[in-house]
């Protein structure tokens, strides 16, 4: 395979020249290019002088879309979701001691496969390819064996796609309208219908709120791996307790079956606010993060390895929140409409009606699923980890393979092959988890108490001998001077072992974890990111000041209109009920228009407000955008005119949902999938907590004066947003501009596998 090099950067006419010149001075037989709209220099001028110098050197110069044509003719692609499987399968044929312009025949791939100790899902996919060649003769490329263990397969029979259809779509649309409904009713039902003050409506909407925080904290607690099976079936059981009880409460005598739907007092007339506390488990059904991390293990499961098609998943977690925000429209204008015509026992009875029906989704999905073929399930692994396990395995063989033929060949090849970083690579590798489950792996494959470890340790190397058939662990001593592996065993345990009789799981592991480590590396610094994002945790905390805007609107929105324009709650929902279907809308014609989630600009070297827009509507910085402009138009919100109230409650509903969708896709695709429960439980449980401030304060503050709750907590939005904004910003101009106010050409940051 021919070796290509590509490189980008700035500045142009220094780093990047010199570099490139550098490269193919030295390695002639490399093939090297400069990828031009990737580059930068202090002026166009500049740039473009230093392009035509590179070129007179005979060193290529190509754009980003060549670079990527001529890098998937190669069979290799650009880095990002797919390096690691890439990784894996050169580590594969490297095992197998396969040249890299050669394709590996079956029969090796078999023999490397039964002598590896993994037990993972890519090793069974594997098996089963080897097994449809009986001699073992054929012969798969690179690419081909890519294809087979990575390549995402499409759901085609109906039951395949409507596993998907549930965790997408249904059960988002039910959680939605039962988790929604409670705001269109509760502050006219205490005010009007119990007289009861504006501190209780508080009250009873902060604990309502408070249960929503504890569900998503409940969930990050005791969810586990896989939190749809543990918690999902309890959490809605909740919900139907909750609506139960309200319905079923000193219920009129009247009318004693549910679901009638004719008009019935509250049965209250003492004006008590008590029974609306059960609102409390209705609240504790707060299930949208097991959703959407269901909805990520389905998509994980389309693809052999388990790694996500991070394009499918963002498309896939667009639409589940529109049908959040469609639930949220039918809760407003249905639920505004039942309590305005039949009264509070009626929406309890629908809320019923509701949470079965969630149920029902959640009873189908669980047997479905039972049946279905592409469950994906590892004792500690998934997605990446399982290829970065397999990775390390592969190179774990390598490395044995090598520090046996050393150990064989004598003290000073031994000693010229160890590394002088191993100690600090020793202390790093012990935090790699996936590097550490591998080894162990192999230890319990390998040793057991049935067998002496010398016994173990000739195993071992039998099976890497195996594997290697092209190199096997012969010595380089004279024949005389030849050890046995028997004797190479013992040695090779002596190296190992630190005390006692037996070798250890531990001594396996802290002897080959940080030589695997180094070998892989070649350094002991940290591999991996522990989130894509630098600014992660900031775009996560924002969901609790998001919350803040949400909660006002959700807590006090019907106590604006009813007491400033004399609406019902028929009014009121049909008014937010249109606002959320515009947000619908526009979360639907973004999934289906939109592929891409940057702005592209065909001019490199456009102007620099064109820039800082494309910037603004980009992720991240599209968040805090959203909510700035949310922010804005609920404080206009309180100006006392009909007409402007509505056009900016519909903008603000429009845009609401919108803001939650981008935040759930930036976290979702940017973040390991182990890590995605964790952070998204928390972030959710910080929009709740604001929630649970506004729906206490939002009452208490109306109160004081009706325009307060929305200037109040919309001019803390935005002011927070806007520091965001900046922050964010900060770090845009650091990738545009460098110290010397260089003018950064490339806004694609792009790194090849080379």
């Amino acid at each position: 395979m021919n070796y290509l090099s590509f490189y980008s950067g700035f500045l142009t006419d220094v780093c990047v020249y010199q570099t490139s010149m550098a490269a193919a001075r030295l390695l002639p037989e490399m093939s090297t290019f400069v990828v031009e709209d990737c580059c930068a220099a202090k002026t166009e001028n500049d740039h473009n002088t230093a392009l035509e110098k590179i070129t007179s050197n005979s060193v290529k110069v190509i754009s980003r879309s060549d670079a990527e044509a001529l890098l998937k003719k190669q069979g290799r692609k650009v880095v990002g979701a797919d390096s690691d499987e890439w990784l894996m399968i050169d580590k594969l044929f490297s095992a197998a001691g396969v040249a890299e312009q050669n394709d590996i025949s079956v029969g090796k791939l078999r023999s490397l496969i039964s002598s590896m100790p993994s037990r993972s899902p890519l090793m069974q996919i594997l098996s089963e390819k080897c097994l449809e060649d009986e001699n073992g003769d054929k012969t798969i490329s690179r690419e081909d064996l890519h294809s087979i263990l990575f390549e995402r397969k499409p759901r085609t029979g109906f039951l395949d796609q409507l596993t998907v259809f549930i965790i997408m779509a249904y059960m988002p649309f039910f959680y939605s309208i039962s988790t929604r409904i409670p705001f269109i009713f509760v502050a006219l039902e205490l005010t009007v219908e119990r007289g009861r003050a504006l501190w209780e409506v508080g009250i009873v909407l902060g604990v309502y709120q408070t249960s929503r925080a504890l569900g998503n904290l409940f969930i990050v607690m005791f969810g586990g791996k896989y939190p749809f099976q543990r918690l999902q079936i309890l959490m809605i059981l909740s919900g139907i307790f909750g609506w139960s009880f309200l319905s079923l409460w000193e219920r009129p005598t009247e009318v004693s079956t549910l679901f009638a739907f004719e008009r019935l007092s509250s049965g209250d007339e003492d004006g008590d606010v008590r029974p609306l506390f059960a609102l409390f488990g209705v609240g504790f059904c707060e299930t949208v993060v097991i959703l959407q991390r269901t909805l990520m293990i389905e998509t994980a499961n389309e693809s052999p390895s388990g790694n996500m098609d991070k394009s499918v998943l963002s498309k896939r977690f667009t639409l589940q929140y529109s049908l959040v925000a469609l639930g949220a429209t039918i809760a407003f204008l249905l639920g505004g409409w039942l309590y305005t015509e039949y009264g509070f026992y009626a929406v309890c009875d629908f809320g019923i009606l509701v949470q079965f029906a969630h149920l029902f989704g959640a009873l189908l999905y669980l047997a479905l699923t039972k049946k279905s073929k592409r469950s994906f399930k590892s004792d500690e692994l998934d997605g990446n980890d399982l290829v970065r396990s397999c990775i390390y395995q592969f190179q774990a063989f390598t490395v044995i393979s090598k520090y046996s033929r050393d150990v064989a060949n004598g003290t000073e090849y031994l000693l010229r092959s160890e590394n002088s970083g191993l100690s600090m690579a020793a202390i790093t590798s012990k935090s790699d988890r996936v590097l550490n489950h591998s080894l162990n792996e192999m230890y319990h494959t390998f040793f057991s108490h049935e067998r002496n470890d010398i016994d173990s340790m000739e195993e071992l190397l039998k099976s890497i001998d195996e594997a290697r058939t092209e190199e096997s662990l012969i010595t380089r001593r004279p024949l005389a001077m030849s050890i046995s592996k028997n004797k190479l065993s013992k040695l090779l345990l002596f190296h190992m072992k630190s005390k006692g009789d037996f070798l250890t799981e531990g001594e396996f592991r802290s002897f080959w974890a940080p030589r695997v480590y180094l070998s892989m590396f070649e350094s002991s610094q940290e591999t991996s990111v522990t989130v894509t994002w630098p600014y992660m945790k900031a775009v996560v905390a924002t969901q609790a000041i998001a919350a803040l805007n949400i909660g006002v609107f959700l807590s006090t929105s019907l106590l604006s209109y009813t007491d400033r324009f004399e609406m019902n709650a028929a009014q009121v929902g049909t008014y937010l009920g249109i606002g959320e279907g515009l947000g619908v809308s526009i979360m639907l014609g973004r999934a289906l228009l939109f592929t891409g989630n940057r702005m592209k600009t065909s001019d490199p070297f456009s102007s620099l407000p064109s820039r800082i827009l494309a910037a603004s509507i980009s992720r991240p910085l599209n968040v805090p955008m959203i909510l700035i402009f949310a922010s804005s138009v609920s404080m206009l919100f309180s100006i006392d005119n009909l007409v402007i109230a509505v056009i900016c409650q519909l903008c603000f509903s429009a845009v609401n949902d919108l803001s939650v969708s981008y935040m759930n896709e930036l976290t979702g695709t940017s973040l390991p999938p182990e890590e995605f429960k964790y952070y998204q439980g928390i972030g959710q449980w910080l929009r709740r907590l604001g929630n649970m401030i506004t729906a206490i304060l939002g009452p208490i503050f109306f109160d004081i004066h009706p325009s307060f709750p929305f200037v109040f907590f919309g001019k803390f939005s935005n002011n927070t947003m806007k520091f965001d904004s900046n922050v964010l910003t900060v770090h845009f101009f650091a990738i545009t501009y460098n110290r010397n106010d260089c003018f950064c050409m490339g806004i694609h940051p792009l790194v090849f596998d080379v």
